[in-house]
């Protein structure tokens, strides 16, 4: 069962969260959100390369979901749909979850870049780069939370799968950077 209301929010939502996950530098740069030149080239930071391919496979993975969901809704069976779950709330409750999770990422960006500026400031400095690692953190658990929403909102067992999947590699990240880090 498909929606078409629901098809233009869940794919401008995958479309806004891909621009902020993506394309954040040249935001940057066009809205010129600071006067300083970019940390990202003062200290060859690679924004997108430190958030782990795992995430990136998976949010490729829910954006061709949404893609077929949104224009090809007969193929859509190939994610093996919940119907069940296919409820006007339970829908809304997934947008609002995803539409929070484009904030979590915004909020998550702009961490970023304040503590890369103050990396940039003091290179030598490990407890700066600690809290970048914290920041990038938040990127991934926005993520995360993202997947969530869309699990939500479009509810299959391809999308709990590649949730669970996000999930215990967040731990596992989370597991390691405590056992080796401390």
């Amino acid at each position: 069962m498909t929606d078409p209301l629901l098809q233009i929010y869940l794919m401008a939502c995958m479309v806004v969260a891909m621009a902020i996950l993506v394309f954040w530098g040249q935001f940057r740069k066009r809205l010129k959100l600071s006067a300083h030149e970019s940390p990202d080239k003062l200290i060859n930071y690679k924004r997108i390369k430190r958030v782990s391919s795992v995430f990136w496979i998976i949010f490729s993975l829910f954006g061709i979901m949404i893609i077929i969901y949104c224009v090809a809704p007969d193929l859509y069976f190939l994610f093996v749909p919940l119907d069940a779950f296919h409820h006007p709330l339970i829908n809304n409750i997934g947008l609002l979850i995803t539409k929070l999770a484009i904030a979590w990422i915004i909020v998550a960006q702009i961490h970023i870049d304040k503590e890369l500026f103050k990396y940039s400031r003091d290179i030598e400095s490990l407890s700066a780069m600690e809290l970048v690692s914290y920041s990038e953190g938040m990127l991934l658990s926005g993520m995360l939370v993202l997947f969530l929403g869309i699990f939500t909102t479009i509810t299959n067992v391809v999308g709990v799968i590649l949730t669970v999947i996000g999930v215990l590699f967040f731990v596992k990240g989370k597991i390691y950077k405590a056992y080796y880090l401390s």
